[in-house]
């Protein structure tokens, strides 16, 4: 990750460091840019992503995280208008809730308390992207319970954000 992308994300820490950032149908939508590259991170709620907040335990949980995995490696988090950028790398990490052992506490379902967040990285490869460029991305077309995305950029020459609701897939990075 270059240096830009690094001094971006210091913060790029899972909600399990910050609780007051856990909001179910929120996200956030990190990004660098330098050149062509765009390093992406997306932190978000595993209810978002997947529909739990705990580690997996059925195999149908297993192959949403598997199938998420598979998207993430795939499909770019941003996108230009024309479609150009590709995936050189992804990266999933999940912070699933500690189980409590504790035999005394019959019946009380312990990981209904925590809050598992899911961390996505991505460097991206964008041919042709401009000095101002129209962005897209499809995370909430393609994760429906997510109601909002806050997008935040940063470049050599200026940072940026904005916030998409439900519907939104597109905006504009003036560098």
């Amino acid at each position: 990750m270059p240096a830009l992308a690094l001094a971006t994300f210091p913060a790029a820490t899972l909600a399990s460091d910050n609780p007051g950032s856990h909001q179910h149908g929120h996200a956030r939508l990190q990004m660098a840019i330098e050149g062509e590259r765009l390093d992406v991170l997306l932190l978000s709620p595993a209810a978002n992503l997947v529909g739990f907040e705990h580690a997996p335990e059925t195999d149908e949980q297993h192959g949403k995280l598997e199938e998420l995995g598979t998207w993430a490696s795939q499909t770019p988090l941003i996108n230009t208008a024309s479609g150009s950028c590709a995936v050189n790398q992804a990266d999933v990490h999940s912070t699933w809730p500690a189980e409590d052992k504790d035999e005394h506490d019959h019946g009380h379902d312990h990981q209904q308390e925590g809050h598992a967040d899911i961390e996505i990285s991505q460097t991206l490869a964008c041919p042709g992207l401009s000095a101002d460029g129209e962005l897209e991305t499809t995370v909430m077309v393609r994760f429906p319970a997510m109601e909002q995305l806050d997008v935040q950029w940063v470049s050599p020459q200026s940072q940026g954000g904005t916030r998409l609701t439900s519907g939104q897939s597109g905006f504009t990075v003036r560098r």
